[in-house]
């Protein structure tokens, strides 16, 4: 029912006395504080749930037992690459990685030296967890190894622009170094003939049905 005298209402309001106004605008001051505490709140908790989610999965990746191999050596690269090193390596035999070649120096289906596992390990952080004993006993962490000391070879300690050149060439410094080393293949050491004619027989088979990059 409308008041026919507001202006009499309104009068009233203030013949209050002055401590009851205070309560009701604390009260009311305490419920807007409440309400926009509330609000902040749950906006907070509600824009990063995203966030939090992406660095769970960061974490889970960075935690996965097999380190990725080197982004730097393209896939198809390495694919190349290992074919014609585990051709002149071990006649194409996939041997576990704990093989030991004759000579007692190399192990598994590259032939992956000892030094060449510790230069892996210094040089690339998801290795360093590793020792030689471990990455002889996993296939997958021999392999990520084996790509990543490629990489090694090739880009850091013959200073080559790799993934600018034709497959066959690269495998050609590839194969030597691997075998003498990056010290001795700049110095300019020979390879044994039986070694080199199997590097050539497998660029010339790869000739016909080259792999595209």
């Amino acid at each position: 029912m409308a008041l026919r005298h507001p202006h009499i209402a309104t009068h009233r309001i203030f013949e209050r006395p002055l401590s009851t106004q205070k309560i009701e605008l604390l009260l009311a001051l305490v419920v807007i504080l409440f309400v926009t505490r509330t609000h902040n709140l749950m906006f907070k908790e509600a824009l990063p749930t995203s966030q939090t989610t992406q660095a769970a999965q960061v974490e889970t990746v960075s935690k996965a037992d097999t380190p990725q191999p080197s982004e730097g050596m393209n896939a198809q690269m390495w694919a190349y690459l290992r074919k014609g090193l585990n051709y002149v390596e071990a006649s194409g035999e996939e041997y576990p990685p704990d093989f030991l070649h004759p000579g007692g120096k190399a192990y598994g289906p590259l032939a992956m030296t000892p030094i060449a596992i510790e230069d892996v390990v210094q040089h690339f952080g998801p290795f360093a967890r590793y020792t030689i004993k471990d990455v002889l006993s996993d296939p997958d962490i021999y392999e990520g190894a084996a790509r990543s000391y490629a990489d090694l070879l090739l880009r850091h300690y013959l200073g080559l622009k790799y993934w600018e050149m034709p497959p066959e060439s690269v495998f050609k410094i590839l194969q030597r170094a691997w075998f003498l080393g990056p010290g001795l293949y700049k110095r300019g050491h020979p390879i044994p003939s039986s070694r080199q004619r199997h590097a050539q027989e497998y660029i010339g088979r790869g000739a016909s049905a080259r792999l595209q990059f």
